[in-house]
């Protein structure tokens, strides 16, 4: 049994895919604590006059009932909102890795050494859904040494693969096709 390597643009879209579902996850939960909360406050108008619940009197059980009830039901709204509040963040980081992986995607060939000199501003993912800039300290075969401003010790050596962008001379290239035109 054979397994095929995912591509990037089947990555992209399966990750993009991903995000949409999440997405409408998050802005349904969101819908769910938003109308739990009107119901949850549409339950304190028994008490809007500011009349104190009175023991003894014929209408304490019921309204103590009824208090109880909108506390609940409030305490369900805030879980959730928090519960829609989770699942936005996760729609937002999901939303961000298929972004990242549509760039890379959108590469028509990958980075190579020949493609970069010192000097160069580079931006590289640095994990899955995010980026840095640096300039180039060195070119190596395999990967590029950046400036981590550090004096060495903190120095990036992203693979060719993570690069997403070049600048040289005030332009900017994403695809190293496009250098290699460039310098044709």
């Amino acid at each position: 049994m054979s397994t095929q390597e995912e591509t990037p643009a089947q990555r992209a879209q399966r990750l993009r895919a991903d995000a949409n579902t999440k997405r409408a996850r998050a802005d349904e939960a969101k819908q769910h604590a938003e109308a739990a909360s009107k119901r949850a406050s549409g339950m304190y108008e028994r008490f809007s006059g500011g009349q104190p619940l009175l023991v003894g009197h014929h209408s304490y059980k019921s309204a103590r009932r009824d208090r109880d009830r909108a506390d609940n039901a409030t305490r369900r709204a805030l879980e959730l909102a928090r519960e829609a509040e989770r699942l936005d963040d996760m729609a937002r980081r999901a939303e961000a890795k298929a972004e990242m992986a549509e760039k890379v995607a959108a590469r028509t060939t990958e980075w190579g050494p020949q493609h970069f000199r010192k000097g160069d501003v580079v931006t590289y993912r640095v994990f899955e859904s995010l980026e840095s800039t640096c300039r180039v300290k060195r070119v190596n075969a395999k990967s590029l040494t950046l400036d981590g401003g550090g004096g060495g010790m903190d120095d990036p050596r992203p693979p060719y693969a993570r690069i997403l962008a070049r600048y040289r001379d005030g332009v900017r290239i994403t695809d190293p096709s496009q250098a290699e035109e460039a310098q044709s």
